[in-house]
């Protein structure tokens, strides 16, 4: 696919000299070059002539060959790109520019992601997440995406990859959030995780991010989800009242927990929350908090669903979301919906 076409090329100008590039159209780039609209070197040193290109499938793996290669003499450059008329110049750069090496874990996601691209998935994909630009969907299906988040887990240098931030592309998004989720060090992952929360756009990267090892230390968690809840920014304030919703609604819960989900709003929220908002997509998980909440902590819960007017514990829009929520949640005994239904 287009979307993991990245390339470092190689032109011969006018002089004599080289000059190497990145693009993702080396057609078009190289045209642009010839006319004049290029660098600013090669306007100064045309005409140009293209010597060779390398393919990758990450804009980091093909900057990364064009700062290495620039450092080269010219005696270097001409050896490796003599070499390049055996075969792919990616080839050629893998195993003799000095620095570069094989295939790196975000070059390794990015060609597993354009393996398992699907374009009717990614069009079934696109009105699901509107926060995200359709140009950074893919289309891979979850399966197939935890399958590459395994695998790229057990290399050596996955730490590469999660600490190429921000990702491009929704799937690696989804990659890194379950690559994390297979981390069982608490220690080592609470970072990560507080790395990688200011750069979810999106609810589906938000709720599919796990939280397992969060369990591993209930009190520390506890101190990170007041942080997430007052951070201001919405899928970390989404994400925190998830954490609560999965990990403290049963043995670990506190009444207190209520009253934090009921407080975390986003800044200045509106009364009616506009669709597709910061402030709806917080809303709608505080309203599937309090359906849960329900389910599980019938009596403690309920208050916060009966209460308005001047009495009320919740803003309205949130109370009837929740309200309909658990009426129609098949964890909720009847008797209670019927109830529910009276407080509409």
């Amino acid at each position: 696919m287009e979307r993991f076409a990245h390339y470092m090329y190689v032109l011969e100008c006018g002089d004599g000299s080289y000059y190497t590039g990145y693009t993702t159209d080396v057609d078009a780039r190289v045209a642009a070059h010839a006319a004049g609209r290029g660098a600013r070197y090669t306007r100064a040193h045309g005409p140009v002539r293209l010597l060779a290109s390398a393919r990758f499938y990450s804009k980091a793996r093909a900057m990364r060959a064009e700062a290495l290669f620039k450092r080269l003499s010219r005696e270097a450059k001409e050896a490796l790109l003599a070499a390049a008329a055996a075969e792919p110049l990616e080839c050629v750069l893998e195993r003799f520019l000095p620095g570069f090496g094989g295939e790196d874990a975000v070059e390794f996601v990015c060609r597993r992601l354009s393996q398992e691209a699907d374009p009717s998935y990614r069009a079934f994909m696109a009105p699901l997440v509107p926060t995200v630009d359709a140009g950074r969907l893919v289309g891979v299906r979850t399966p197939a995406v935890r399958a590459i988040a395994k695998e790229a887990a057990c290399r050596d240098d996955a730490p590469t990859f999660l600490r190429a931030l921000p990702h491009r592309l929704f799937e690696e998004n989804q990659v890194h959030a379950f690559m994390l989720g297979r981390m069982s060090d608490y220690d080592a992952a609470l970072p990560l995780y507080e790395r990688f929360l200011p750069h979810v756009d999106n609810w589906a990267t938000c709720d599919q991010l796990p939280v397992r090892v969060l369990a591993a230390d209930p009190s520390r968690t506890l101190e990170r989800v007041s942080w997430w809840l007052a951070s201001g920014r919405c899928y970390t304030t989404r994400f925190g009242i998830g954490v609560l919703m999965r990990l403290f609604l049963d043995e670990r819960f506190e009444p207190r927990f209520l009253q934090m989900v009921a407080d975390a709003r986003m800044p200045e929220a509106p009364v009616r929350p506009e669709a597709e908002s910061d402030a709806y997509y917080v809303d709608m998980m505080r309203a599937w908090y309090f359906a849960e909440a329900l389910a599980k902590q019938r009596e403690t819960a309920l208050p916060y669903l009966e209460a308005r007017g001047e009495a009320a514990l919740l803003d309205e829009w949130t109370r009837r979301r929740a309200i309909q929520k658990a009426v129609e949640s098949r964890r909720i005994a009847p008797d209670l919906k019927d109830h529910l239904r009276t407080c509409r």
